[in-house]
C-alpha cells in the first residue's frame, strides 16, 4: 500500500547535488561576516526585517526563521528596522553574533503570526488567520487547549459532548461542516507537526502560540487535509538572557452546575401505580414501605477535585537557548471513579553551532493514567439515570449488590464498574528534531531538513470479578487491548527572502514524507476458576476471544509557496501543493490543490494620510483543499470471516462484505474569502470582518446498489454541499489612564451550510435524514403541538382515537390524518451563530478578565420531557408537569401509556448564553517590590452562569444522561525567578 518512495530519494539527490553547485559558483564567505537572529519579545522569529549598515545602501532581510548575516566592519552600526516595531541601532564592535529581540510598536499593529512552515508579520498576512492569548492558555483551569478556544476565535463552533476528568470529549468545526459521513475535524499542527493524539496530551502552559489558519489561501499549505482548518500549536522556547526559573499552581473544586430532578423513591412509586396499576413488585413495595429506596445519581456523583503543578526552566546564550518544563495533572471528576492523571516532560534546544548550522529539537515525553472504571450513567439496565429508586445499591453484608432489584435480575449495579480491577496507561513521545543550513553564497536561502515521530502506546486492562453481575455471570471476565500508534514525518524545506527596493519576496519549498501505522492487540476471555489473577490469567479461561488489527498508510507531499510585497502596500501569495495518499484508489492516488491571495494595505496609500486610520486592509483568497476522509483500505474488496463446522471441526469461512473503487478520493472544498481589517483612535479600536463561500465536492457517500453483488451498497465521491458564512472580530482599548485600564475584546460568527446534492439525482435520503437544500445536520420528525384538553373536538381531529391529555401532533399536510407523511424538519440541530466576550480590568495591580461565550440558532430535543420509563415503568425519570384533570396544563402530557404514542419529541432551541470564567488575579511582585520577574496570584471561577430557555440539563451537552457540565473553582499561583 505504500507509495513509490523513488521520487524522494531523487529529489534529496538533486538537492544535495544543487547545494555543491552552489557553494561552488557563489562563495563569497568572508572572515567579516556578522549574522544573528531577530524575534519579538514572545521570543517568535521575526521574517523580513531590513538590517542595513548605517550611512549606506548595504542590508540583507531576515530569513523565515529570523536569521541573518551581513559583511561589516567592527566600526560600522548596524540599523535594524521592521514595520510595526521600532527601529534599532547596535554598534558590531568586537562581536560577530547578535540576537536581537524587537520591541513591538504598540500603534502599529503588526504582530508576528505562525502561518505553517514559517512566520509573517500580521500586515503581510493576506489570507484568515486568527490567535488566542497566552493568558486564555496560563491563567485558567484547562485539561486540554480546546476549553481555551471555545468562544475565543470567530468561526470555531466546540461542542463538548459529554462532561469527565480528562475533558477530551470535544469536537472542533471550523467554518462549518464540509462533509456529509467523513470527519469535519481541523488538521492540528504541533511544533511543526502532524498530531494526531490525544488533545489532553498537550500541556496547555506549554503553548507559546496557537493559530487557527482557516481560509483556503491560509491552509493550502496542507493540501489534501486542510479544507476542514488547521490549528497551529507551538511550544515555548527559550531566550537569551539569565536562566529563569517557574512554577505555577493550580488546585481547584467541581460540583454539578445544574441538578437534574430525578424523581424520587415516593415520586416513582406513585407515578407507575398511576401508569401501570399493579405492575409494583414485592421487593420495591418492601422499600417503599421502609422507607428507604436509593438515590442512584448521588451514589454515582462526587465532589471534583483538580491539582497542577507546572515547572520550567529557561534561557540561553547567543548560540544556545533552551526550555525544559515538567509537568503533573491530577484530576477526579464529577463521576465516582472518573480520574485522569497526566505527567509531561518538554525539552526545547536549538544551537546554533556555527554561522550557517542550527540544530534543534522540540520533543514531549507524557504518561496519561486513565485507570479506573466510572459509575454506569446512560446504560439502558444500568444506569445511574435510568436506574429504578425503588432497589438496593448495597447487600446485608454492606457490600454493593450484584442485583438492585431482586425480581428483575438484568438490572445491573449502575456502581458496579467501580469494583472492576481497571489499568488504562498510555505512554506518548512526541519529537521534532530538525537541521537548519543558512547558505552563505545566497543570502537569504536556507534549507531546513525536518524529523518528527509521534510514538504512543496505550496498555488497558479490565476484570470484572464474582462481585459483580458482569463477572458472576461470565464466572469472571476479562479484557486487555494494546494499542500501539506510530507516525513519522520527514520534511524538506527551503526558504528563500529578499528585499529588493520596495519589494519584498519570499518562497518555500516542501517536500515530505509521512508513514503512520496503527496495531491493536485485544483479548477477551471468561469462565475464571477464580478472580486472583484477573487478566493475567486468560490461559485458564474456558473461553478466549482473540483478535488482532493492523493499519498502515503513506502520504507523499511537494508543495510550493510564492509571497510577493509592493512597497508594504500591495501583497500576492501564491500556494500550490500536491499530495499523494496510499489509501485513494490506483487511479485518484493523487491530489492537486492551488489558492491564490490578495491584500491590499490601504492605509499605507497617501490619500489615507488624513484619514485617522491606522490599519485599513482588504483581504482576498480563493483556493481549493483536500479532505483525506478514507481509511486506509476503504478502497480495496474485503471480504468478513464467517467460520462454518465442518464434521466436528471449525473451519474459517468468509463473505464479501466490501466492494472496491479504485476511483474513489478526495473530498475536494474550494473556498472563497473577503476580509476588511480595520484600526483606528491610534489603534484602540481594531478588527475585521469576513465573508466567505465553500463549496464542497466529491463527498464520500455509500451509494445503494443491486443486491446481485451480494453487498446493498458502495463507497463513492458523489456529494456536494456548499457553506456560507460572516465573522466579526472586534477589540478595543475603552479606557487607559495611568491606574486603570478596560480592554474588550469580542466576536461574532454565522453559518449556514447546505446539501447541494448527494447520489447525482437531486433526491433526499430521508433514512438518514439528508435532504438537499438542507443544513447537514436536522431536526426531522413530528411536530409537538401541545396537550388536548378537555372540551376539544377530538372525534373530528386529525388524532380521533386520543384523549384529553395526549400528545397533540401538527397536521402538516392537512389530510385530516396523522401518518409519516407528516413529518417534517423541525430546525438545524446545530447553533449557527457563534460569539464570545472578553472583557479585561486592571486597577494598579489587580485584573479581572470576565470572558463569556453563547450559541443561538439549534434544535436540541428536552431529554428532561422524554417519556422512556419502558414497559411497566422499569426505569427511572425526571419529573414533569404532567397534564391532569386537576392541572390540564400544555406542557406535558398525562401519565398513561398511550399518551404519545407516536413518540413525538419535544425539541426546543438550545440558545444560550453562558459566564465561562471569571478570573482575578493580583500582582504581588509589583505590589511588593520583590525582585522577581513575576509572582501573580489568581482565582478563577468556570461555568458559573449560563443563561438560556433550554429546559433540559445543559444547551451544549449532546445527552441530557451524561456525566453533567460541572462548575470549577480554582486557586492558582504564579512565579517566575
Amino acid at each position: 500500500m505504500n507509495l513509490n518512495l523513488n521520487f524522494l530519494e531523487n529529489l534529496n539527490r538533486k538537492l544535495i547535488v544543487c547545494t555543491f553547485s552552489f557553494l561552488i559558483s557563489f562563495s563569497t564567505y568572508s572572515q567579516n561576516t556578522i549574522s544573528g537572529t531577530v524575534k519579538d519579545g514572545s521570543n517568535i522569529s521575526l521574517p523580513g526585517v531590513n538590517i542595513i549598515i548605517k550611512g549606506t545602501n548595504i542590508g540583507v532581510v531576515s530569513d523565515f526563521d529570523g536569521n541573518f548575516s551581513i559583511n561589516a566592519s567592527s566600526t560600522d552600526t548596524l540599523l535594524f528596522s521592521y514595520i510595526g516595531y521600532l527601529s534599532q541601532e547596535i554598534q558590531v564592535g568586537a562581536n560577530t553574533i547578535f540576537d536581537v529581540t524587537m520591541i513591538y510598536d504598540a500603534s502599529k499593529l503588526n504582530e508576528v503570526v505562525v502561518t505553517g512552515y514559517g512566520s509573517q508579520r500580521r500586515s503581510d498576512v493576506t489570507g484568515s488567520i486568527s490567535s488566542i492569548s497566552k493568558e486564555r492558555l496560563e491563567l485558567l483551569p484547562n485539561n486540554n487547549f480546546v476549553q481555551a478556544l471555545q468562544g475565543g476565535i470567530a468561526g470555531i463552533n466546540i461542542m463538548q459532548g459529554t462532561a469527565g476528568a480528562e475533558g477530551n470529549q470535544a469536537s472542533i468545526i471550523i467554518r462549518g461542516r464540509n462533509s456529509i459521513s467523513a470527519s469535519n475535524s481541523p488538521l492540528i499542527i504541533l511544533d511543526g507537526i502532524p498530531y494526531g493524539g490525544s488533545i489532553s496530551a498537550i500541556n496547555p502552559t506549554d503553548i507559546e502560540s496557537l493559530v487557527v489558519l482557516k481560509d483556503a489561501s491560509s491552509a493550502a499549505i496542507y493540501g489534501a487535509r486542510g479544507s476542514n482548518g488547521v490549528i497551529l500549536i507551538t511550544s515555548k522556547k527559550g531566550s537569551t538572557g539569565s536562566p529563569k526559573f517557574s512554577y505555577n499552581v493550580l488546585s481547584g473544586i467541581s460540583s454539578i452546575s445544574n441538578m437534574p430532578d430525578l424523581m424520587s423513591p415516593r415520586q416513582f412509586y406513585e407515578f407507575k401505580n398511576l401508569r401501570e396499576p399493579g405492575s409494583i413488585t414485592d421487593s420495591e413495595e418492601a422499600i417503599f414501605q421502609s422507607n428507604s429506596g436509593t438515590n442512584w445519581f448521588d451514589l454515582a456523583t462526587r465532589e471534583g477535585t483538580k491539582q497542577q503543578h507546572d515547572v520550567t526552566f529557561s534561557g540561553g546564550t547567543e548560540k544556545t537557548k533552551y526550555y525544559f518544563s515538567g509537568s503533573y495533572l491530577d484530576v477526579e471528576g464529577l463521576a465516582l471513579n472518573d480520574d485522569f492523571k497526566r505527567t509531561s516532560l518538554r525539552i526545547n534546544l536549538e544551537s546554533k553551532v556555527s554561522k550557517w548550522l542550527t540544530v534543534g529539537t522540540n520533543t514531549q515525553l507524557t504518561y496519561s493514567d486513565r485507570s479506573g472504571l466510572p459509575a454506569s450513567w446512560s446504560g439502558g439496565t444500568d444506569g445511574a439515570f435510568y436506574m429504578n429508586p425503588l432497589t438496593s445499591a448495597y447487600d446485608s453484608n454492606g457490600n454493593l449488590s450484584i442485583y438492585p432489584w431482586s425480581e428483575q435480575v438484568y438490572w445491573g449495579n449502575p456502581l458496579a464498574p467501580t469494583l472492576a480491577e481497571n489499568s488504562d496507561m498510555e505512554f506518548k513521545i512526541f519529537t521534532n528534531n530538525f537541521l537548519k543550513f543558512d547558505l552563505l553564497f545566497v543570502p537569504g536561502l536556507s534549507y531546513k531538513i525536518n524529523s518528527g515521530i509521534e510514538y504512543t502506546n496505550r496498555e488497558r486492562g479490565t476484570y470484572y470479578g464474582r462481585n459483580t453481575k458482569r463477572g458472576l455471570e461470565r464466572l469472571g471476565y476479562s479484557q486487555t487491548i494494546n494499542t500501539f500508534t506510530k507516525n513519522e514525518l520527514i520534511e524538506n524545506i527551503l526558504d528563500y527572502n529578499t528585499q529588493i527596493g520596495v519589494h519584498s519576496i519570499s518562497a518555500t519549498a516542501l517536500y515530505s514524507y509521512q508513514n503512520n501505522r496503527i496495531e491493536n492487540q485485544e483479548l477477551e476471555a471468561q469462565g475464571f476458576p477464580n478472580d486472583v489473577l484477573t487478566w493475567y490469567q486468560p490461559n485458564v479461561a474456558t473461553l478466549v476471544s482473540p483478535s488482532n488489527d493492523a493499519e498502515e498508510f503513506t502520504i507523499l507531499s511537494s508543495m510550493l509557496r510564492l509571497n510577493y510585497g509592493y512597497n508594504n502596500k500591495y501583497l500576492l501569495t501564491l500556494t500550490t501543493r500536491r499530495d499523494g495518499f496510499s489509501g485513494f484508489g490506483s487511479n485518484t492516488k493523487w491530489g492537486n490543490f492551488f489558492s491564490t491571495a490578495f491584500a491590499w494595505n490601504i492605509h499605507n496609500e497617501s490619500f489615507m494620510s488624513n484619514s485617522g486610520m491606522d490599519l485599513l486592509k482588504l483581504r482576498v483568497s480563493y483556493g481549493e483543499n483536500g479532505n483525506q476522509a478514507v481509511d486506509a483500505y476503504q478502497t480495496l474488496a474485503m471480504v468478513s470471516e464467517r467460520s462454518y463446522l465442518n464434521g466436528t471441526n471449525t473451519a474459517p469461512g468468509y463473505v464479501p462484505s466490501k466492494l472496491g473503487n479504485n476511483n474513489l478520493g478526495w473530498e475536494s472544498t474550494k473556498t472563497l474569502n473577503i476580509g476588511i481589517d480595520f484600526g483606528f483612535s491610534k489603534s484602540t479600536i481594531r478588527g475585521s470582518l469576513e465573508a466567505y463561500f465553500a463549496d464542497t465536492e466529491d463527498i464520500l457517500l455509500n451509494r445503494s446498489i443491486s443486491p446481485i453483488h451480494g453487498l446493498t451498497s458502495i463507497t463513492q465521491n458523489i456529494g456536494a454541499t456548499k457553506n456560507v458564512g460572516l465573522e466579526l472580530s472586534l477589540f478595543a482599548n475603552l479606557v487607559s489612564k495611568d491606574d486603570f485600564s478596560w480592554n474588550v475584546n469580542g466576536n461574532i460568527s454565522y453559518n449556514t451550510n447546505e446539501i447541494v446534492d448527494l447520489y447525482g439525482n437531486k433526491s433526499d435520503d430521508l433514512l438518514n435524514r439528508w435532504f438537499i437544500g438542507q443544513p447537514i445536520r436536522v431536526r426531522y420528525g413530528y411536530e409537538w403541538d401541545g396537550v388536548f384538553q378537555t372540551g376539544d373536538d377530538i372525534a373530528n381531529s386529525p388524532q380521533p382515537d386520543a384523549q384529553p391529555g395526549f400528545a397533540k401532533i401538527v397536521d402538516q399536510n392537512k389530510d385530516g390524518q396523522i401518518d409519516t407523511d407528516d413529518r417534517t424538519i423541525l430546525g438545524k440541530s446545530e447553533n449557527d451563530i457563534n460569539a464570545g466576550l472578553s472583557m479585561n480590568f486592571k486597577y494598579k495591580n489587580i485584573s479581572l478578565d470576565i470572558f463569556s461565550q453563547g450559541a443561538f440558532g439549534g434544535l436540541l430535543l428536552n431529554g428532561v420531557l422524554k417519556d422512556d420509563v419502558w414497559s411497566e415503568v422499569r426505569r427511572n425519570t425526571f419529573v414533569k408537569n404532567w397534564w391532569t384533570e386537576s392541572n390540564p396544563t400544555n406542557d406535558y402530557y398525562s401519565n398513561h401509556t398511550d399518551a404519545n404514542l407516536r413518540g413525538v419529541g419535544i425539541y426546543e432551541k438550545r440558545d444560550y448564553w453562558r459566564i465561562k470564567d471569571i478570573t482575578v488575579s493580583f500582582d504581588i511582585k509589583s505590589a511588593s517590590g520583590l525582585k522577581l520577574e513575576k509572582l501573580k496570584l489568581y482565582l478563577s471561577g468556570r461555568n458559573l452562569i449560563t443563561i438560556t430557555n433550554y429546559g433540559g440539563i445543559d444547551p451544549e451537552l449532546g445527552s441530557v444522561r451524561h456525566i453533567p457540565l460541572e462548575k470549577t473553582f480554582s486557586l492558582g499561583l504564579n512565579a517566575t525567578f
